[in-house]
């Protein structure tokens, strides 16, 4: 009997593995559910090369003895006999499924024991909010590209520290398509791709514990191999912008004509249409801007959340009443406005509105941005207002209020934030930014706040009047 294992796609930057088997003059073929690099693999000795660049070779290696074991204990199982190719492939599969026992399964049921299936009805049945859904489902198809990129069923069994680098190895090797230009066929000419950054692999590894914790506390399965303290979800500070105020200012002051438009390159068609869309873009964004609330908050809000100067709204996603002084500039708005507030619209739209506003104000000094993307920390130059999100009038928001003296806690309350360290690293305030803050603080400037010293004034001309 002789095992090798082989390369699917040689020419892939990941390839799946498959076990050959030749025996007795037969050949059989199996899927193991493991992958490699293929510039790392050794034809000749059917194993990865164990080299510093590739760390997780040594782990494969190991697991690559265990199959060759188990298929020839599967085989050596028939004797005499000379079996068929699904004979083979069940015999493989009750071994595994006697030895996932033996680890401490508890599962009877053989639909019960995959992860995906799990994860999807706890999706179905969840009472989360359907951002939350959408993130759950999100992880759910990166999990079934995973299985059938590597011909396989992910068991509860199979979720430990080799999944963790494996699914972490494909996802840093995996990209999507960010762009296409198509012809008037319809045939793509021309494709961007990008690889996926740390803080959305992070998201589905946080997903993905979520699912073994739920289906382990419901007594599904009582597996533990995600609990090493080497799974875990990663995450990285995003480089963000913010608009300080001078810039918000900009935005505010913005006439947009069809001067402006023709300068800026706009055809003459429809010029009317794209002012008042625009000026509605940029009146909601400021909205945002001036109350450090979330896009799917400030893109909602009406007369109703506007009582005596104070703005009152249930969030969205924290789910939670938060109460927020009118900005001097705020009320400006709505009454320029007549009180009437910009219709809903979506993210998409909206973020690819304000880039547009960004760059009539004139907001384009250029900008570096790091961001780690496939493994790597990768630095996009480019001007300022392209940066311009939706999310950029949140943090612009929590920042200047800040910088203008505003209470950290009552900051953290608008964020929605359970720890006031989130708020610290949230708010993009420079080492240099937090000093110039501080330089009127009586403690730097020696100076006391003029009630203070009104109240001073008047003490001692007390202790004055009884001295006589």
């Amino acid at each position: 009997m002789k095992v090798g294992f082989y390369l699917n796609t040689p020419n892939n930057p990941v390839s799946a593995l498959r076990a050959i088997i030749r025996h007795k003059g037969q050949r059989y073929t199996i899927s193991i559910g493991e992958s490699v690099i293929p510039k790392y693999w050794n034809e000749k000795s059917h194993r990865c090369r164990t080299v510093r660049d590739y760390p997780e070779a040594s782990h494969i290696n190991t697991r690559l003895d265990d199959w060759a074991s188990l298929i020839e204990d599967a085989i050596n199982g028939f004797g005499l006999i000379i079996p068929t190719p699904k004979m083979v492939k069940d015999k493989v599969d009750d071994i595994i499924r006697k030895r996932n026992i033996e680890a401490g399964g508890v599962i009877e049921n053989e639909e019960e024991q995959y992860l995906v299936k799990f994860a999807e009805y706890y999706r179905d049945t969840s009472t989360k909010t359907e951002r939350t859904k959408k993130g759950y489902t999100t992880t759910i198809n990166k999990l079934k590209e995973f299985e059938e990129a590597h011909k396989t069923r992910l068991r509860f069994i199979d979720i430990d520290i080799d999944f963790y680098n494996k699914f972490k190895n494909w996802m840093v090797h995996s990209t999507y398509v960010k762009s296409q230009k198509k012809d008037k066929d319809g045939k793509v000419i021309e494709e961007k791709r990008l690889s996926y950054t740390k803080n959305y692999i992070g998201a589905l590894f946080k997903n993905i514990t979520l699912f073994m914790n739920e289906s382990k506390g419901k007594k599904v399965h009582d597996f533990s191999g995600f609990m090493d303290k080497d799974f875990k979800s990663e995450k990285e500070d995003t480089d963000s912008i913010y608009l300080n105020q001078d810039e918000i200012q900009r935005i505010y002051n913005l006439e947009i004509t069809e001067d402006l438009l023709r300068k800026h390159g706009y055809k003459n068609q429809n010029l009317k249409t794209t002012i008042k869309s625009l000026s509605e873009e940029r009146d909601r964004f400021l909205f945002g801007c001036f109350t450090a609330l979330r896009h799917s908050d400030y893109s909602r809000l009406d007369a109703l959340h506007f009582n005596e100067d104070i703005i009152r709204i249930w969030t969205v996603k924290k789910d939670k009443k938060v109460y927020i002084p009118m900005h001097h500039q705020l009320r400006e708005l709505l009454k320029r406005r007549n009180n009437i507030l910009p219709s809903p619209i979506s993210d998409q739209k909206h973020n690819k509105q304000i880039k547009a506003i960004g760059k009539l104000a004139g907001i384009d000094e250029d900008v570096i941005l790091t961001k780690t993307r496939g493994g790597k920390r990768i630095e996009s130059v480019s001007p300022k207002y392209e940066f311009i999100t939706s999310h950029t009038a949140r943090r612009s928001g929590a920042t200047n209020m800040y910088l203008a003296g505003v209470d950290l806690k009552f900051i953290q309350e608008i964020l929605g934030h359970s720890k006031i360290e989130q708020t610290i690293r949230y708010i993009k305030v420079s080492a240099e930014d937090n000093a110039k803050r501080l330089i009127d603080h009586p403690y730097f400037s020696g100076k006391q706040p003029e009630e203070d010293k009104t109240k001073k004034d008047a003490l001692l001309s007390q202790q004055s009047t009884l001295n006589k």
